[in-house]
């Protein structure tokens, strides 16, 4: 799935109205297992080095790949979870780092679970360090040789629905801006698209 999405999923199913701190780790835990792939992104763009050398080459190997394995592993957020558990029963200041880590891990945790029927060939090594195995799907969530146009119309769907539940839920503007520019992107995009396909 698109980054957005995996925010807006683990925003609907974990996020609260007046817990910035909880809000926070979880803005953050659901986009920590794609960080690696932006970091390589823009790295390669300060560099000056072409797109197509960047995900036919670069992003199958090292360093990348031990990057992207630890960004996915099931192992390193469970283990954040247990230590977010035990920081939560301590003192005040040990459980606001608690909640942080255990909200944080809750969401990448989120992100991992709708990520694992999506991948085909670009799956990830969720069992990392452990073991390198990966579930290969047979959906795509981009490969339309992997029925990756049917699920960008679900994962376009799905966005705008989880859009307008947190619009419901939130009031302030400093998040209901965002999500009214993300319903935009989630229908306005793939219009433009269609259009141009059409006009071609």
């Amino acid at each position: 799935m698109m980054s957005q999405t995996h925010i807006l999923v683990a925003s609907a199913l974990l996020a609260k109205p007046g817990q910035k701190l909880r809000n926070t780790a979880v803005l953050i835990g659901a986009f920590i297992p794609d960080a690696a792939i932006y970091s390589l992104f823009f790295w390669s763009k300060i560099r000056g080095i072409d797109e197509n050398k960047v995900w036919n080459e670069l992003y199958w190997q090292e360093p990348w790949q031990t990057y992207t394995a630890a960004g996915n592993s099931i192992f390193l957020y469970l283990a954040l979870m247990l230590i977010g558990a035990i920081a939560m029963r301590n003192a005040p200041a040990a459980h606001r780092i608690g909640v942080f880590a255990m909200f944080l891990a809750l969401a990448a945790l989120t992100h991992l679970a709708a990520d694992l029927p999506v991948h085909v060939d670009d799956a990830h090594r969720h069992l990392w360090p452990l073991s390198d195995w990966k579930f290969i799907s047979p959906v795509s969530y981009w490969d339309p040789g992997h029925h990756g146009t049917a699920f960008s119309i679900f994962e376009a769907l799905l966005g705008v629905v989880l859009c307008v539940i947190l619009l419901r839920r939130f009031e302030s503007w400093l998040v209901r801006v965002p999500l009214i520019l993300l319903v935009a992107a989630y229908v306005l995009v793939p219009l433009y698209f269609t259009l141009q396909l059409g006009g071609a």
